[in-house]
């Protein structure tokens, strides 16, 4: 019997979360060499719009893009990915401040994944300090947010991305098989 490649691997995406463009180009080349090239990136847009979460450490007029990578992962690499980009995060903290905010996960036929430190009731451990949030469901052809899902990933911006990478999953995965 043939494995399901679908529940294995998954598309590889990032948010980057910075008031810093340049940092943010830099560590967009730098997980590019971590995790292969970039073969979808959003507009960038305005984080600052939704929330001053971060502004406390990383400043205010944070602008926010989306990542996808050309190579697919195990979907069982992603607390190892999620510990990459904290250190990458902390290689460029200043006073123990973060400058960028990096925020790993995937997207698979079924729903996009994001990856986190902070345990609450709707995600799930996934090990090695590491927690799985549930961002989208597929319905049909198409993500829908949940209840808990960032204002931010709300957007139409940010659900077409992520429909555009479904579909590169899909295409990656058809080849594989």
């Amino acid at each position: 019997m043939k494995a399901d490649l679908s529940v294995q691997y998954g598309k590889l995406i990032a948010a980057l979360t910075s008031s810093d463009l340049s940092l943010m180009n830099d560590i967009e080349q730098q997980l590019s060499e971590k995790f292969g090239e970039c073969d979808l990136i959003s507009e960038l847009f305005s984080f600052s719009d939704f929330t001053d979460y971060y502004a406390p450490e990383m400043g205010e007029n944070l602008q926010k893009k989306f990542l996808c990578f050309s190579e697919m992962i195990l979907l069982e690499d992603l607390p190892d990915i999620k510990h990459v980009t904290n250190d990458v995060e902390q290689q460029y903290a200043v006073n123990d401040k973060r400058r960028i905010n990096i925020d790993p996960g995937y997207v698979i036929h079924s729903q996009m994944v994001l990856t986190t430190t902070k345990g609450f009731s709707h995600r799930i451990y996934l090990g090695k300090g590491m927690y799985a949030e549930l961002t989208y469901l597929c319905k049909g052809k198409g993500f829908y947010p949940l209840e808990w899902t960032y204002p931010d990933y709300r957007e139409r911006l940010a659900i077409e991305f992520f429909g555009e990478v479904r579909k590169k999953y899909l295409q990656q995965i058809r080849s594989k098989r």
